[in-house]
């Protein structure tokens, strides 16, 4: 493989603000399929693809069979909250099945609207076999990394463990209406 070929399946807000913009930053890799039901939204989000010279993607409405592509060898998993376990199973089930030849699925946060919905979709991709991954964005921020050393350092030291963390963070979203929906986007922001 001279250069691995990835396919993004949802073609949302922060695909096209943040992951298309970004990928001008990655080598070795091109976006060479997009994948949403809305064939108007993935041809729109193809286009910006061609326009920042990130990749010249096939589009596809159905993940199953942009799985099955042979150009594909990830996957990017950016579909609402509501649709990660079927689009993850319709994906799965394309490698468990020797239709998919990819080699790893990535998914953007959150893993599932619950615990149970997570612990599933982790189950179905170690199942076929794929690298996997979680777009956890937050997570190594410079203020979120020095806010944990020292409520590590200076709290954990005079306070003893920790069993409790809030914090907050506002932003200008959501930028979808399904996240205004509890039992779509999973009970709220965490």
């Amino acid at each position: 493989m001279e250069k691995l070929g990835v396919g993004f399946v949802g073609t949302g807000w922060i695909v096209n603000t943040h992951h298309v913009r970004a990928w001008r930053g990655i080598r070795g890799s091109d976006i060479v399929a997009i994948c949403d039901i809305d064939e108007a939204r993935a041809k729109r989000t193809a286009a910006l693809c061609r326009e920042l010279d990130v990749g010249k993607p096939k589009i596809y409405t159905d993940a199953a069979r942009m799985a099955a592509d042979a150009a594909v060898n990830a996957i990017w998993v950016t579909v609402p909250n509501f649709a990660r376990v079927p689009v993850v199973k319709a994906i799965t089930e394309e490698c468990t099945q020797g239709k998919s030849d990819i080699v790893g699925l990535v998914c953007e946060k959150p893993l599932g609207r619950n615990v149970k919905e997570a612990e599933e979709l982790l189950n179905m991709v170690e199942k076929a076999g794929l690298l996997h991954g979680y777009l956890e964005n937050q997570v190594f921020m410079p203020w979120i990394v020095k806010s944990r050393d020292i409520l590590w350092t200076k709290g954990a030291a005079s306070a003893g463990r920790p069993y409790l963390v809030r914090c907050s963070e506002e932003h200008g979203g959501p930028h979808e209406a399904w996240f205004w929906d509890g039992a779509r986007q999973g009970g709220g922001a965490v």
